[in-house]
């Protein structure tokens, strides 16, 4: 029974786990096994009625079982988790204000009391803690049109405003700071004067802010960097349209830098974007980045409210991004896990095995989340995971993927030389001398340009 449902064999873990059912020393551990089973095979309403049957032995399965069938309810029928309800219902709101949703204005919908700036939205409010000094009546009208568009634009077309095109660039470039591997990596190839901008999620989760802080006092401290630690809930926004806490877009991490480039002559926004998303499609696919309609859509826009959209480690992998950080002797101070306890990684996550595990730090191959991750079809930041299983010679655990482990894949590591073509002009040469100091070139013709794996 244990090796089967190890192995994914949901039925014939099933079948053992009836034969031991009606045991009282086994039963509990056989309904936890077929119970289960059916879970991984997302038969909700099977994991519903059994535990139902045996007296909710399984509450929170259960739980996540009606959840989850709930997700698959057209949007007006669908009722919001009971954690997460209660996660709204806890959230503050200003004190004094009747502010209602603006669609037509998007600067209408901001407000400052003291240090805390207000955003409303069409299901509440959202806030950003300040600096003491900042003043929302400073800050440029496009500044505030941008952020809305950013948080909200994927349920909200009214926020894709026209922009004045007024706010001239400012001088100081910034980094969306994450404290993970590859945003490390970023500040360590920007301007050495770049602010590093981190986002604090300030309300109950499973993301732990510890081994971040560690990484934020280091580079405070020993490497003299400008840290601006902004707290901020606005990855609410999303679970309000049913999703799951996060970011409402690839850009929501820098809404506090966003707010904040007029109050500190901020120029440019800098992500940790790394080659498996931008010249690769998930990893797994080449695309010519620089003409995709992503890019020129974003670069625009973030150029007509007066900045420059960044992207220093776009020609750079996960992998070189690792090994950027390792040349920087950061180990110590750096890791990628969200569930750590401050100086490890949990060794259980996606991220443990993509960012811990190629550093030498302990994983665990058959732990759930990971083994789930590796039999998804297409495989999950694909080039990076299967360099991870060959650098860690992981081949023969995942035999279905044999024919994709049979290449070599030791040019991951090297950086993608056209890359630079998208760095702005007055960043471009000092970002790319210090790229060209840590990683040495792919060599031509260019091993990342025949990337195709898996159909969609």
């Amino acid at each position: 029974m244990r090796r089967a449902y190890n192995n994914g064999y949901w039925i014939n873990a099933r079948f053992h786990a009836s034969k031991i059912i009606d045991s009282p020393k086994e039963q509990q551990l056989a309904r936890s096994v077929m119970i289960r089973s059916y879970w991984n095979e997302e038969n909700f309403h099977e994991v519903i009625r059994l535990n139902s049957l045996w007296e909710n032995a399984f509450p929170k399965l259960s739980e996540l079982a009606v959840y989850s069938l709930n997700e698959q309810m057209p949007s007006n029928e669908k009722t919001h988790h009971p954690k997460i309800r209660e996660l709204h219902e806890s959230q503050p709101t200003p004190k004094h204000s009747n502010l209602e949703w603006n669609s037509h204005d998007m600067t209408q919908n901001f407000l400052q009391e003291r240090n805390r700036l207000w955003m409303v939205h069409p299901h509440g409010w959202t806030y950003w803690d300040m600096p003491d000094d900042f003043v929302l009546a400073a800050t440029h009208p496009d500044l505030l049109r941008l952020t809305a568009e950013i948080l909200l634009y994927p349920w909200e077309t009214s926020t894709r405003s026209s922009l004045e095109g007024t706010r001239q660039l400012g001088t100081i470039p910034s980094l969306a700071f994450s404290a993970g591997t590859d945003s490390t990596a970023a500040a360590l190839v920007m301007p050495e004067h770049t602010i590093l901008g981190y986002h604090r999620r300030n309300f109950e989760s499973i993301l732990d802010h510890r081994n971040a802080d560690r990484l934020l006092a280091f580079m405070a401290n020993e490497k003299a960097k400008t840290i601006v630690d902004i707290s901020s809930n606005h990855e609410l926004i999303r679970t309000y349209h049913f999703k799951q806490i996060g970011f409402s877009s690839d850009f929501a991490c820098a809404t506090h830098l966003i707010l904040l480039a007029d109050h500190f002559d901020i120029g440019a926004i800098a992500f940790g974007m790394p080659l498996d998303n931008t010249w690769l499609v998930k990893g797994r696919k080449f695309r010519q980045f620089q003409e995709t309609h992503y890019f020129q859509y974003w670069k625009e826009r973030f150029l007509k409210a007066g900045l420059e959209l960044l992207l220093p480690i776009a020609g750079i992998s996960e992998a070189g991004a690792m090994e950027i950080c390792q040349k920087e002797k950061l180990l110590p101070y750096l890791n990628s896990c969200l569930r750590g306890d401050g100086t490890n990684g949990c060794g259980v996550c996606w991220k443990c095995f993509l960012k811990n595990g190629p550093l030498g730090r302990p994983f665990d191959i058959n732990a759930k989340e990971i083994q789930i991750f590796l039999k998804r079809r297409p495989l999950p930041t694909a080039t990076h995971a299967l360099w991870t299983l060959q650098h860690l010679q992981l081949e023969s655990k995942v035999p279905e993927l044999s024919e994709y482990l049979k290449q070599d894949l030791s040019w991951w590591t090297s950086y993608y030389p056209p890359a630079k073509n998208i760095l702005q002009e007055r960043w471009q040469e000092e970002i790319w001398n210090n790229i060209s100091n840590y990683l040495s070139p792919m060599k031509q013709p260019y091993p990342v340009e025949s990337v195709h794996y898996f159909e969609d």
